[in-house]
């Protein structure tokens, strides 16, 4: 693994040793914004619906990450976050990326 490699690893919050309880939601808020930039970054040139898509499954992928890591289980498990798009009321022709949580 190359330094890159291991600094990209390091900056998951699911990665880092204080990742639980209370610290867990925290580090949580940062790696879902992350997962969902990067995935519309990957995915920059293909349909809106198609990045919401990948953005969903990648988001699902770090939400089992926590509850595998049992990072904090009562905020984790059983839990959904479910992306999708919204119109946003001043502009109707530009979408905005909407969670929703269970």
């Amino acid at each position: 693994m190359n330094e890159q490699t291991s600094n990209a690893q390091e900056q998951w919050g699911f990665l880092h040793p204080e990742c639980h309880g209370m610290n867990a939601l925290m580090f949580f808020s940062w790696d879902l914004a992350k997962t969902i930039e990067q995935q519309f970054e990957l995915h920059a040139h293909a349909d809106i619906h198609l990045r919401v898509m990948e953005a969903q499954k990648a988001v699902d992928r770090l939400l089992k990450q926590y509850v595998m890591i049992q990072a904090n289980p009562g905020a984790f498990e059983n839990q959904e976050i479910v992306l999708k798009l919204e119109m946003d009321e001043e502009n109707p022709e530009t979408p905005v990326l909407a969670l929703q949580t269970t």
